[in-house]
């Protein structure tokens, strides 16, 4: 009797001391929800004051900036410095980039002024600089054309030859990197360009950059032809439309033909029949400088050089009547 009533005892403590278990690990779980309720009450009071705080702070700021930068008349555009190097007016660059006098010099968008004329195929380069209190300066580095390039229209298909000279907003021109310009005002330089030929345009448009090999080869010899003085020699027009060789023509309309290899050679062969002929004063009608030995020239047949005209031999019939 005495070992059942001390088992029913231990299973009665046993069932107590497990429910005082589970009561303190409710009030521990409840105390540990109440804890973490007042840190994330706590947390979201701070972080809403931060917010307000730092919303004034913006306005504020914001009233303190158009205050004395944005509404200020002391920083209004009043002198705006260009150097255009002949690629627009002032007025046509006022008009593409929104450079207005009067206008806030923090208000205006340089970034987006810079991205609108950098996009012109004539633009190398541009610089923008804000100046306080009312200056901007703007710069353009144009590029240099290099050839007024025969583009297949209407006039040429007619006739097949090659336009002579730049007409302002029709003809196209190409630096030494290949970009096709079309410029819409004549400059003085555009009028002794060489015209180039045989290179393949069917879609030309502004920006658009030539990349045969070709074209290449013409930027090469144009250059090493510019080394020799242009009183003795300008070129007139290039024609690449041949794969081995290029046909130049100068001034004087004569014409000279240049591999596309041993460019110096040639330039050395040239120099010694120019020579030559500022001896003897006569004048090349063609050359063929690809041969390095007994290179290929004809000159201008001048009247003292023509040989005179043969009479016939009259027959003795025509002797006796």
């Amino acid at each position: 009797m005495k070992t059942r009533r001390t088992t029913g005892n231990r299973r009665k403590s046993g069932r107590s001391s497990t429910r005082q278990h589970l009561l303190e690990l409710n009030v521990r779980t409840a105390s540990i929800k109440r804890q973490r309720r007042a840190k994330l009450g706590g947390l979201l009071w701070k972080v809403s004051a931060l917010v307000i705080f730092l919303a004034i702070a913006a306005i504020g700021v914001r009233m303190v900036c158009e205050k004395f930068f944005f509404k200020n008349a002391e920083y209004s555009l009043r002198h705006l410095v260009t150097h255009l190097s002949d690629v627009m007016t002032e007025e046509e660059l006022v008009a593409l980039t929104g450079l207005k006098p009067g206008s806030n010099l923090f208000l205006l968008d340089l970034d987006e002024a810079n991205k609108k004329l950098s996009a012109l195929p004539e633009v190398r380069s541009v610089s923008i600089e804000r100046r306080l209190p009312d200056t901007i300066e703007v710069g353009i580095k144009r590029r240099v054309p290099l050839f007024l390039v025969s583009v297949p229209g209407e006039a040429d298909q007619a006739n097949g030859s090659a336009p002579e000279t730049f007409v302002p907003g029709k003809s196209f021109l190409c630096d030494s990197e290949g970009v096709l310009m079309q410029p819409k005002r004549l400059s003085e330089e555009f009028l002794h360009l060489p015209v180039l030929t045989g290179i393949g345009l069917s879609d030309p448009t502004p920006g658009k950059k030539i990349g045969e090999e070709r074209f290449k080869d013409s930027v090469a010899l144009t250059e090493a032809l510019s080394e020799i003085s242009g009183e003795s020699f300008r070129i007139s027009s290039v024609d690449a439309g041949k794969p081995y060789a290029l046909v130049v023509t100068d001034a004087s309309n004569a014409r000279f033909t240049f591999g596309t290899r041993d460019l110096p050679g040639q330039m050395e062969r040239l120099r010694k029949l120019l020579a030559h002929c500022q001896e003897t004063g006569r004048k090349v009608e063609t050359a063929n400088l690809m041969i390095q030995r007994n290179t290929p020239v004809t000159f201008v047949l001048t009247p003292e050089s023509r040989s005179p005209k043969i009479t016939p031999v009259s027959s003795k019939k025509s002797a006796q009547r």
